[in-house]
């Protein structure tokens, strides 16, 4: 579990929000994500594999050698950058275990 320092663009996290990435983003407007039937996002289904975030980019660098996401998440690192699709509030009160489960 983690927070938020930059919020960006994002309209529906802030700058202190407790989050924890998704493994499968969540556009939360195309057909999958409205149907209530599946959590397999069709509009972010291509890019993961590729090491790409879901606009098909990536965020991280070496000098002039990209760096790849792990399946958009890259949740080995001790900060990451991830799309606002592929993030969960959750309760500041809870333990990072039990958020996690």
């Amino acid at each position: 579990m983690g927070g938020i320092s930059k919020g960006g663009s994002s309209t529906s996290l802030k700058k202190g929000d407790h989050v924890i990435p998704l493994y499968n983003p969540e556009c939360r407007e195309c057909y999958s994500c409205l149907s209530r039937k599946t959590n397999l996002c069709t509009s972010a289904r291509d890019t993961p594999g590729q090491g790409l975030m879901p606009g098909g980019t990536s965020r991280f660098s070496s000098g002039k050698d990209k760096i790849f996401h792990y399946m958009s998440c890259s949740t080995f690192a001790n900060f990451t950058v991830l799309p606002e699709i592929a993030l969960a509030k959750v309760n500041p009160e809870r333990s990072a275990t039990s958020a996690a489960a």
